[in-house]
């Protein structure tokens, strides 16, 4: 179970739940009857209720480790709790999700529920009116305000927040061992000392998928998080007014390292030949000790492969030795609702009785999810990630980069960056492409 639910005093189940077999057969049928029509009646009361005309809604989601939840429990129990709602499920990769929800908006057809990220991302859609505002939902309320606030827009709520998430740098604490290495490091340095041992070993450092190009935020968003923000936290701001640009030296220092990984040969060779699916498996069969993901890959990458070693993540460091080492902790997607006339009643349903605790949809929601629970009822029990929140604690945190930026952006980074990795481009060709993008579209 990904979120552990704790036992609250308010927590409940309301949509009734059925007696304990052993104590219905002890009663009379009289009984049973009743309480039979007391449960339908509490049902009925509950508030998860729909009386509008039979409707499909249309559902968009990033291809993840929650597929079976989205493709398979999601409808069938809105189904259950909702007869006249059935719920049609989209699946898309990441790489062409982004192009294919906008596409579908602008010719009139957005999708009715989807996932879609926080701040700057969701800012354009929200401003062309096309996702409906969920202010009024009852559960709202019980998640955390500062992850509620990343989909909040002129003091309204557009998303229900699915959790936190952190990018971070999987590792195969086998070959670490294997190599020598007895510590995560924490600053450049450290870092690439790790990276030269696991070499002298035999042993491939890293591994990605960037024929994906999406996979390349990964490693660059974890590098610029000290690169750019131990000096100016402020830099995503100034960016609006002028004050700070991505040629500016922390972009440069940014790009410039995260080349020098594949310059040096520490990523496995032909790596713009492997997509995101093929570097993680490429991981979990031993055949890399390192790959830049994120907690949200947790089942991916906790499944087993041609090889047996236990699992460690740490935050890819790019400050310099002395150099204080700022991580990333970042909103995870929402779910937004589409401003479709006519289902507002049924998406609303829906959702509410997807996030309100103690609905079999919740708890079924909660045991998937892959995402740190930010659910004011719910607490993270895995090891690894408590682990990880530890080892930072008390050091400064940033958001997913682009979630400051306007659209775009991160895409002219990724692919310009596909062109470092082929030796067609260098890292001056990358923050201008970046800056230049950004004053096309902000």
């Amino acid at each position: 179970m990904m979120g552990t639910m704790l036992l609250t005093g308010c927590a409940s189940n309301e949509t009734g739940s059925a007696p304990d077999e052993t104590k219905a057969e002890e009663q009379p049928e009289s009984q049973e009857a009743e309480q039979s029509e007391e449960q339908v009646e509490q049902q009925e009361d509950s508030g998860f209720t729909y009386e509008g005309e039979d409707v499909t809604l249309n559902f968009m989601f990033i291809t993840g480790g929650e597929n079976e939840f989205y493709n398979e429990t999601l409808p069938e129990m809105v189904n259950e709790q909702f007869p006249g709602i059935t719920i049609e499920v989209e699946e898309l990769p990441s790489d062409n999700f982004k192009s294919t929800v906008q596409m579908k908006f602008a010719s009139g057809e957005g999708p009715d529920i989807f996932e879609w990220w926080p701040n700057k991302q969701a800012e354009p859609l929200v401003e062309a009116g096309y996702c409906l505002e969920l202010s009024d939902l009852k559960c709202i309320g019980d998640f955390r305000e500062d992850m509620t606030g990343a989909f909040s827009f002129d003091g309204k709520n557009y998303a229900v927040p699915l959790g936190s998430s952190f990018l971070t740098t999987w590792y195969n604490k086998s070959l670490f061992e294997e190599a020598g290495i007895t510590e995560v490091p924490m600053n450049w340095e450290e870092f690439l000392a790790c990276c030269d041992a696991l070499k002298e070993k035999g042993i491939t450092p890293i591994v990605m998928g960037d024929k994906d190009a999406y996979v390349i935020q990964f490693g660059t968003y974890m590098m610029g998080a000290s690169c750019i923000y131990n000096d100016n936290p402020d830099f995503d701001s100034q960016l609006y007014t002028g004050e700070t640009k991505f040629t500016d030296d922390g972009w440069r220092e940014t790009v410039e390292k995260y080349q020098y990984l594949y310059d040096n040969g520490y990523v496995m060779e032909d790596t713009l030949g492997l997509s995101h699916d093929q570097a993680r498996q490429a991981f979990i069969d031993g055949r890399a000790a390192m790959t830049f993901d994120g907690s949200f890959g947790w089942e991916a990458l906790m499944a087993n492969g041609a090889a047996e070693f236990e699992r460690g993540i740490f935050m890819l460091p790019s400050n310099e030795n002395g150099e204080e080492l700022v991580y990333n902790l970042t909103p995870a997607e929402g779910i937004f609702a589409g401003a479709n006339e006519g289902r507002e009643e049924a998406i609303k349903a829906v959702l509410n009785y997807w996030f309100t605790e103690g609905t079999p949809l919740f708890e079924a929601w909660a045991a998937s999810n892959d995402n740190i629970p930010v659910h004011k009822s719910l607490s993270d029990e895995r090891e690894m990630i408590q682990e990880y929140m530890q080892r930072y604690d008390g050091l400064s945190t940033i958001y997913n980069l682009n979630n400051a930026w306007p659209s775009g952006v991160s895409d002219e980074l990724t692919s310009k960056f596909q062109e470092v990795i082929a030796g067609d481009a260098n890292a001056e060709d990358v923050i201008n492409a970046m800056q230049l993008k950004f004053e096309q579209v902000k």
